[in-house]
């Protein structure tokens, strides 16, 4: 898998930000990049538009700003080569376990600064679920992000469109039109996607689109993300560009030309 990212990050285009958005592992996968953009020699640079988990990342260096200049501060750290791998962030003072996000716009013009560096940034939350019904302020990204990462969680198909197993499942079962309670089908996570209130509403009309169906650790679930995979390619997005089938977990990928 990590050939696979090696290659999309390569040709990225100036500015070098990278958004994850939707559920299903993104926080992993930030961390994840992260550590690859830094094996691949260059600088990175993580956070967020919402909040983020702040379990430890390896080798990383924390810097909370409260404004535009601090973060151009925690920016020449890279830039001057004193550090490889940072997580900008603001500081939440309810909750320890999360950091704020900073601004989109902040983001941007970081990102315009250091334009050598990676900016790999977490667009929205799904509270840990595999899918999620966005509201309509959400997903928060950059309008200079040159890729948009679009995570689904396979594991959510078949279970119940609740709390338990999708963010917001009120908001799933009124975009698409099922019952509480139904279940999740690789029909009703197509048709959320590709909704116009639904995960792609607020992407930006210059970024590139990857489609990554996470969690895919079983003969079963690999059929199933064939199946999802399918019907994205076949809704023909101009944007996407590819979808990734694998697992964060085991550092595994197969590529799928969009």
């Amino acid at each position: 898998m990590r050939e696979i990212w090696e290659n999309r990050i390569t040709h990225m285009q100036c500015p070098r930000i990278v958004t994850i958005i939707g559920g299903g592992g993104k926080t992993s996968l930030l961390y994840y990049l992260l550590t690859v953009v830094n094996e691949m020699g260059l600088a990175a640079v993580g956070t967020s538009t919402t909040k983020l988990s702040s379990h430890c990342l390896s080798g990383a260096s924390f810097f909370t700003i409260k404004s535009i200049e601090e973060g151009y501060q925690a920016v020449k750290e890279i830039i001057h080569g004193k550090e490889h791998k940072i997580i900008m962030y603001g500081q939440d003072p309810s909750n320890s376990e999360k950091m704020l996000g900073i601004s989109s716009e902040w983001i941007e013009q970081l990102a315009m600064q250091a334009q050598e560096t990676i900016f790999v940034v977490e667009g929205d939350g799904a509270a840990g679920k595999p899918i999620k019904g966005h509201a309509s302020y959400e997903p928060v990204i950059p309008s200079g992000s040159s890729l948009v990462i679009v995570m689904i969680g396979i594991d959510g198909v078949g279970k119940k469109v609740n709390f338990q197993y999708a963010h917001r499942p009120h908001r799933i079962c009124e975009l698409v039109g099922a019952k509480p309670e139904s279940l999740i089908t690789i029909e009703m996570i197509a048709k959320l996607l590709f909704h116009p209130q639904g995960y792609l509403h607020n992407c930006p009309t210059e970024s590139q689109i990857i489609f990554f169906i996470n969690k895919v650790e079983s003969n079963d679930q690999y059929k199933q993300a064939e199946a999802l995979a399918k019907k994205i390619i076949d809704c023909k997005h101009p944007q996407v560009t590819g979808i990734i089938i694998g697992s964060i977990k085991k550092g595994e990928g197969v590529w799928l030309q969009g």
